[in-house]
């Protein structure tokens, strides 16, 4: 028994060691190798459009010299390890982390909600939550009916892309002439996962909105009778100023081998 367990130990001893340099070495470097051309990019661009030549590599030697620079180069990494996106993600967080040491600032909270987005879906869910919203980014105001199922228009700073919409003849005596907003849970399952992880970071909000109003007898249109009818508009909003986070997914996406 004592055999047994000492020849298990080491078995698993070695499986641990051969996981650690054939598996995790290897996806770490494969993303950092994603990242750290993303973020040298990055700094290429800034100064191919600036007036003064600098080096790249003493710039990121300043970079990395800086308390500040290396704090953010730092905690990027740690996400790009963390990172469920081999690819997109680590690229994105590339892009994003260079601009903050260019600026010598850290991330605010839009800088924030970005990483995260980078960072929680893999790639398959970043390039179809991507190509998702893009579409209803490109298809917005091409619908005359403002909550017809499938129109996506901009209201409040949102662009809001109507799931459904329905209509249900009521009481008049039930309900109030006002309507009321319910938030809900359950509408973005036809999505799948990576619609649901981006609503989880606050990037995409749901809700159920319900509009009450009346109607009176009008011959002329065949209304024969007064009555009130309660609509139901199922909506998706997602805020003008994340746009960017998927223009971002959308051009990393082609680098996927």
């Amino acid at each position: 028994m004592s055999f047994m367990m000492e020849k298990g130990e080491s078995i698993a001893a070695s499986l641990a060691t051969k996981f650690a340099s054939n598996v995790i070495e290897k996806w770490t470097r494969y993303r950092a190798q994603n990242f750290f051309e993303e973020f040298q990019h990055r700094l290429v661009e800034e100064h191919i459009s600036g007036d003064q030549y600098i080096d790249v590599a003493d710039d990121i030697d300043d970079i990395l010299s800086d308390e500040k620079g290396s704090e953010v180069v730092y905690d990027a990494y740690r996400r790009v390890s963390l990172s469920s996106s081999k690819v997109i993600g680590p690229r994105i967080i590339g892009v994003l982390t260079a601009e903050l040491c260019i600026a010598k600032e850290y991330a605010n909270d839009e800088y924030e909600l970005f990483f995260s987005i980078a960072e929680m879906p893999n790639d398959r869910e970043l390039v179809s939550v991507s190509k998702l919203v893009n579409e209803w980014f490109e298809t917005k105001d091409t619908y005359d009916a403002k909550y017809k199922a499938g129109a996506a228009y901009v209201e409040d700073g949102c662009l809001k892309y109507v799931l459904d919409s329905s209509e249900v003849e009521i009481s008049s005596s039930a309900v109030s002439s006002s309507g009321v907003e319910i938030s809900t849970d359950d509408l973005l399952e036809q999505f799948g996962s990576e619609l649901q992880k981006l609503r989880q970071l606050g990037a995409v909000r749901i809700n159920v909105q319900q509009i009450i109003y009346h109607y009176h007898e009008d011959t002329e249109r065949y209304i024969d009778h007064d009555g009130t009818v309660q609509e139901t508009i199922r909506l998706v909003y997602i805020p003008l100023k994340y746009r960017r986070i998927f223009d971002l997914i959308r051009k990393m996406s082609k680098k996927l081998g």
